[in-house]
């Protein structure tokens, strides 16, 4: 009888500590900012869990308390069981086997479901070894400071969304996929890298004539909007835009029609920033201008819009290819 409560205690023993090594695993595989948006999107098994991880030192030094002294006793029962050499077989044995291999395994792939499934467990561990946990909690928390959390860099992230996209059970499609990378990558780029350099783009002169001809020319383009220079300032002046010619009487003064504003904007400008300013002077073309302001290409919000998309926007008035 004596023998049979001592195994049926070393079997509880080998469980707390399977438990204790799992869950050490389990919880500190969660990162506590990972575990704070799965709280504030309503996940409550998250906002428990973040209960406990918050303080990891405190978290560690309980878990690996509870674990060492299930270890310890357990020792000790097989120990007054069989002793000697197959003492310390069966320990080693049993206790690498089914107290560290098998439990850390399976919490390394189901912490998030089987975690909870031990809150209460951990409640009483916080209690019964507060009194020597808090203060070695304290000191490492002095010495190492606090933990740092978890980081990506725009190459990091991308490959994390890219890899969701291809996993078969993830809700990131590729087209999802292919947007969050333009997104994270297009304000490392320029003005300049996106541009249509001066001298490919298609302009009008203040002093043209809107004929049917040039409508033509405009309208194969495959653009509906173009820059207006002026030969007798030497500069930009303005926008023609296709939709205020269509209609119209031809032929006409390109006076008649353009309207008189351009917006010029550094070369050096990232594409961030040239949104920004799109939005705010709800223009779609600027003009890109070098360290002298001379102008050396035009940008649209059609060319921002297509780096985030990683996709060709065909224009209103550009023709099916």
């Amino acid at each position: 009888m004596h023998d049979f409560i001592l195994i049926a205690i070393s079997l509880v023993l080998l469980f707390l500590a399977a438990v204790f090594s799992g869950l050490n695993i389990g919880l500190l595989m969660a990162r506590p900012n990972e575990l704070k948006r799965k709280a504030a999107h309503g996940d409550s098994v998250a906002a428990q869990m973040l209960k406990y991880r918050e303080n990891g030192n405190f978290l560690i030094v309980c878990i690996l308390l509870g674990n060492v002294s299930a270890i310890s006793i357990f020792t000790l029962i097989i120990d007054s069981l069989v002793g000697g050499l197959v003492a310390g077989i069966a320990t080693t044995a049993l206790m690498t086997i089914f107290g560290e291999i098998i439990p850390q395994a399976i919490f390394a792939r189901h912490s998030y479901r089987l975690s909870r499934y031990f809150f209460w467990l951990l409640d009483i561990l916080f209690v019964v070894l507060y009194p020597v946990a808090k203060p070695l909690s304290i000191g490492l928390n002095h010495f190492l400071g606090a933990e740092l959390p978890a980081m990506f860099s725009r190459e990091e992230l991308t490959h994390l969304v890219e890899e969701h996209a291809q996993d078969a059970s993830s809700t990131i499609d590729a087209d999802e996929s292919r947007i969050v990378s333009g997104a994270l990558q297009f304000s490392t780029l320029e003005a300049s890298d996106v541009m249509t350099p001066i001298d490919r783009v298609l302009e009008v002169t203040a002093d043209d004539e809107l004929d049917v001809s040039l409508l033509i020319k405009l309208k194969n383009s495959g653009h509906s909007r173009f820059p207006v220079f002026d030969p007798a300032l030497h500069e930009y002046v303005g926008t023609l835009f296709i939709k205020d010619v269509l209609g119209e009487q031809l032929p006409q003064p390109i006076t008649r029609f353009y309207r008189d504003r351009i917006i010029d904007i550094p070369h050096d400008s990232r594409l961030d920033t040239v949104l920004s300013r799109f939005i705010q002077t709800k223009s779609h073309l600027f003009l890109v201008v070098d360290d002298n302001d001379k102008p050396i290409g035009i940008i649209t919000l059609e060319d921002v819009v297509e780096e985030i998309l990683k996709r060709e926007i065909i224009d209103e008035f550009e023709p099916q290819r």
